[in-house]
């Protein structure tokens, strides 16, 4: 399953936030990065526009919303293996070298 983006963390706001708190949020980190012309900003500028796209719009953001939660439970359901269970998963493939 691919990964999806955290705009919520995107954007500094919780998942309950209200709409109007979501686009307060934009605003600012939009004219914060303005004042930048690096590349930095503008790939920053690029991915908040992304974010607002998605969550300023109320049917976009209620599907992000189940994506992100299906998401969620997809790897809540497989546990990740511990530290030892992954050097021992690496000790018992035979050698082989090149």
């Amino acid at each position: 399953m691919a990964r999806v983006k955290d705009y919520y963390n995107v954007l500094g706001c919780p998942p309950r936030a209200h709409a109007r708190v979501i686009e307060e949020r934009y605003w600012e980190q939009a004219h914060e990065l303005h004042a930048e012309p690096t590349k930095k900003a503008a790939k920053r500028l690029s991915l908040i526009n992304e974010a607002y796209e998605i969550l300023g719009s109320p049917h976009k953001r209620e599907a992000y919303d189940r994506r992100r939660a299906e998401f969620s439970a997809a790897n809540a359901e497989a546990p990740r293996p511990t530290l030892l269970q992954s050097v021992v998963s690496v000790l018992s493939k035979p050698f082989r070298p090149d």
